[in-house]
Formats: structure tokens, sequence, C-alpha cells
């Protein structure tokens, strides 16, 4: 039994998310049976990714088929989620000669969108425990509007949009706690990945900025937490001067990397995109603006219709229903974790970053239900801490509420 128990508890969590990953993709393929992709996004990025595989491994540079008759150029470095696809599908293909590009399309976002499994995973596993982290995974890559979203022979982009923010945090979370450890060569290497990963992500989705400002939030306020703390501000700097010269690193390569291909537009841009991406659906400038009429950009209404399509449980029949639906779990995540660090001082990062989290997608998506999508993340963490909390506290591994 003691062999059976060391092997579980050291094998246990890759089990259980290699489980994740294999019913993430069977739920997201299950029932595709068309000889073609969902729908006109999706060829959008088939096209473009059919222009690499037969250009070389290249974006050509001008698209014919936009803005006709002239056409359009296209950006120097394109969209990685594209180049992602593409090179896929190229290793694939040396393996499989006969599998065309549209049918490596209907695996493709069901594993990407599968593979989120393994950040969430290690989000959880630092923000907590082991636990948290498989309920993390398993929560996020089961969430109805996630899957919605990443479904098998839908190739757009939404499924790189939720993976590489969570690939950046995750990075950042490790650079973060090895800094808190003092200088080590781990230190500059999860920097140096931090801030690359953070430089892709800009190239890749219009509201990259909330990472950045998600990343910058928490390293202000735990400076500012340790300053409450030793009412000195040399003490605060002590404590957190490490951590904020990886976050310098972090912010040097971000923007080595943007400045060349975005010009001083992308620091302004990033600076005010917590206050201009409301604008989006503004009827002033251009026109027409079709953003007006989108659907999925369309307020959700009142707090508990948010809370409503965060949930996959309905509310109609029994509003009290909504005190277990992940939006809740999450305010109770937050609740003890403000507990426990008032009482034992632990879990200030993790209460810090979900706070931050919980925040900002909630105020985008207020201005639209498309954000939606951005809350999934830190409910399911905060979901994922509070039920292990109670775990732990039911088999008897944590005798009170405050550790």
């Amino acid at each position: 039994m003691k062999v059976l128990s060391r092997a579980i508890n050291k094998y246990g969590p890759f089990i259980a998310i290699t489980a994740i990953i294999i019913l993430g993709i069977y739920v997201r393929t299950i029932d595709y049976r068309w000889p073609y992709l969902r729908n006109i996004d999706s060829y959008n990025f088939f096209r473009a990714m059919t222009d690499i595989v037969e250009n070389g491994g290249v974006l050509p540079s001008h698209d014919d088929l936009t803005w006709a008759p002239t056409g359009a150029a296209r950006t120097i470095l394109g969209d990685p989620f594209v180049y992602i696809g593409a090179y896929s599908y190229n290793i694939i293909n040396f393996f499989l000669p006969q599998m065309q590009l549209w049918e490596f399309l209907i695996w493709f976002p069901a594993v990407l969108a599968a593979l989120m499994a393994i950040p969430m995973y290690f989000i959880g596993k630092i923000l907590y425990d082991r636990k948290a982290g498989i309920l993390a995974a398993a929560f996020f890559v089961f969430d109805t509007a996630i899957i919605s979203r990443t479904l098998g022979g839908d190739p757009d982009s939404d499924g790189i949009v939720l993976i590489l923010p969570l690939i950046i945090i995750v990075l950042f979370l490790y650079t973060y706690k090895t800094a808190e450890e003092g200088l080590k060569k781990k230190t500059i290497i999860f920097s140096l990945l931090t801030g690359i990963s953070l430089g892709v992500w800009i190239f890749t989705w219009s509201g990259y900025w909330f990472v950045v400002w998600l990343i910058t939030g928490f390293v202000m306020l735990k400076f500012f937490f340790a300053f409450l703390e030793a009412k000195k501000i040399k003490s605060a700097w002590s404590k957190n001067r490490l951590p904020i010269f990886s976050y310098v690193i972090i912010m040097l390569i971000f923007f080595s990397m943007v400045l060349p291909f975005r010009g001083i537009g992308a620091i302004q841009s990033t600076i005010i995109g917590p206050i201009s991406f409301s604008s989006i659906k503004s009827e002033e400038g251009q026109f027409p603006n079709v953003y007006v009429s989108v659907a999925e950009l369309q307020a959700p209404g009142d707090i508990r219709s948010i809370v409503q399509r965060t949930s996959p449980i309905s509310f109609q029949s029994s509003p009290l229903l909504m005190l277990i639906s992940p939006f809740f779990l999450m305010i109770y995540a937050l609740i003890y974790l403000a507990y426990s660090h008032i009482r034992t001082k632990k879990h200030i990062n993790s209460l810090i970053l979900l706070g931050i989290w919980f925040v900002g997608p909630f105020l985008a998506t207020i201005v639209a239900v498309r954000f939606t999508i951005l809350f999934s993340a830190p409910m399911a963490i905060g979901a994922a801490i509070i039920l292990s909390k109670l775990l732990r506290l039911a088999t008897g591994e944590d005798k009170s509420l405050a550790g």
C-alpha cells in the first residue's frame, strides 16, 4: 500500500493531466462528421496557413484576396497562430503524407485547447497545491464556453488567444517565485522566457495589454503590501528588489521585440488599453463600424446575467443555485485567501494575482459578451482553490480554515 501511495503521489498529477488532455480532445471531435471546416473565420486562417505551406514556410507579403481589386500588404511577422498551425501541419504531414491541411485543422484546435490543461495545472499548483492544479485544468478545459470556441474543425484564433496568456502567466509565476528565493540562473532564464512569450503575444491578439497590466499590477501591489507591512520604503524595496529586477528584464525584452515592428504606438496602446478597449463599439471615427452590431460584442446585461453566462448551471428555476456557481466559488476563494493571509501571512501572491485577474475580465465582460472567455481562467483557478481547501479539511490534511 505504501508503494502504491508513493506511486500515486508521484505520478498521479501526470496521469490526471494526460487524461484531461485526451478527454478534452475527444469531446471536441466526437461528433465531427463533415468534409469541411465549420465557419468563415476558419477558412480565413486556413487560407493563410495554406499560403505558408505552399510558400516555403513564409507568409507571402501581399494578400491578393483582401481589399479587392488591389489586395493588401501583410504584416512582417504575420499572425503567430497561422505559423504555428502551418508548421505543425508540416511536421504531421511528414509522418502522414496523405493528410490534407483542412483534415489536420479538424484536430488542431481541439489539441491546442486540450493542451491548456498543462499551464493551468502549474498555475494552480504554484498558487495553492497540486489538487488545485488538477481541478483548475479540468474546470478550464471542460468549460462549456471554452469548448464552444475551440471545437474540432474550427481553427479560429481563440485557442492561441486562450493558451498563450496562461503560458506567460505560469512563466512569470516561476520567475517571481525563484526571484523571491534569491538571484539564481533560473530567475534569469524564466525572465527571458517570459519576456519573449510576452513579445510573441502582442502579435497574436489586439487585447494583449491585459496580461502586461496583470503582471505590472501584481508587482506594484506586492511592493505596496510589503510597504504596508514594514512601514518603510527601504524594507519593501529590499524584499522586492530581485522580483522588480526580473520584471524590468521582462519588460525590456518585450519592448525590444515590439518596438522595431510596432513603434512607439505599441507602448501607448499598452498603457491606455484598459481605458480604450470599450471604444471598440464607438460610432465615432471610421464609418461604418461593424463592431456596433456584432452579437458577441453586445453588453451581457446586469451582474446576474454575467454570472449566468459564466456558469453551466441555469438559475432560472432556483436562484439559490447561483451561490455554487463558478463565479461565487471564485468569490469564496478570494475571501478564504484574504482570511488566510490575515491569520497566517500565507497566500499573498495568490490573493493579489487572482484579485487582479478577477476584476480585469469582469470589467471587460460588462462591456461585451466576447470577453467572458477571459473570465474562465481565474474562475477555474478560484473554484479549484476553494474546493481543494475543502478536500484538505475533509481528509484532515488541514486542521483549520486559516491554513
